[in-house]
């Protein structure tokens, strides 16, 4: 068995100590732990405090590891701040206040939901619920909408628009924002009016640092970017241009080449 530092490294628990190790049942593996440190911080005051007031067990569920699962029994202690009069329990890194569960086991479950078939496989994989599933994934993916939503606009962005959906016999439109210098979508916008798109993206940081905007040879998004991004110069894509001018070059090569795509010699 490796060493007790080595352990809680793997287990991204480094402030926890391993005390011993013991297989409860048929695959599954028990961890007991505690934390070491010196004192602990009040979270209501801030005050440093290294008078124990009383011990409490806490059972953890972390990633399996090769197919066994895992379970950490924490022995935490509770400090007494002087100044609040009032014991607190001490945090541990890598799980968050309240949960039963580290981090390690809820990224093992995203993982198993982007690479797993069914809800069955993941349910039998993670030993766990449907309900804690679901809740696991909507809050992984909440936090990397948010993680999305703080990015900013790059120097240099391009404006699309795409068919989205027909209502009674009318065509609606969506707005695609990309990252040009990365190429990949920043934003997905519904409409082509410039009312629709300021409601919609008036949130997103960064439009000040925007210095160029790529759009088709039309007028629908000049008015728009003059006033979101005031200061970006509007460049027309080369792919339009390119489509505007081939006719031309095709009807003069017609007229030189007699529909020949070589001249021949």
């Amino acid at each position: 068995m490796p060493s007790s530092d080595k352990l809680a490294q793997f287990l991204g628990l480094p402030e926890l100590k391993v005390t011993a190790f013991k297989k409860e049942r048929i695959a599954a593996n028990v961890l007991q732990a505690k934390k070491t440190s010196v004192f602990e911080v009040c979270p209501k005051c801030a005050t440093p405090s290294s008078v124990i007031y009383d011990h409490r067990i806490v059972r953890l569920r972390d990633a399996p590891v090769r197919g066994q699962s895992m379970r950490l029994s924490v022995k935490k202690r509770r400090f007494f701040c002087k100044p609040c009069r009032k014991p607190f329990t001490e945090p541990i890194q890598g799980v968050i206040k309240g949960h039963r569960t580290t981090y390690r086991y809820r990224r093992a479950v995203l993982w198993a939901c982007e690479n797993f078939s069914d809800l069955a496989r993941v349910r039998k994989a993670m030993r766990c619920s449907s309900g804690f599933i679901y809740q696991t994934l909507y809050q992984q993916i909440q936090g990397k909408l948010g993680e999305k939503l703080n990015y900013p606009w790059p120097t240099t962005v391009g404006i699309d628009e795409h068919f989205f959906t027909r209502r009674r016999g009318r065509a609606e439109f969506a707005t695609v924002f990309t990252d040009y210098p990365n190429k990949r979508l920043r934003e997905l916008a519904f409409g082509k009016v410039k009312g629709e798109l300021l409601a919609q993206l008036h949130n997103i940081e960064g439009r000040e640092s925007v210095r160029n905007v790529i759009i088709d040879m039309s007028d629908g998004y000049r008015s728009f970017i003059k006033e979101y991004f005031p200061n970006a110069r509007i460049i027309a894509d080369k792919f339009h241009v390119l489509r505007l001018l081939t006719p031309a070059i095709n009807k003069r090569r017609v007229a030189i080449t007699g529909d020949k795509r070589t001249r021949e010699p």
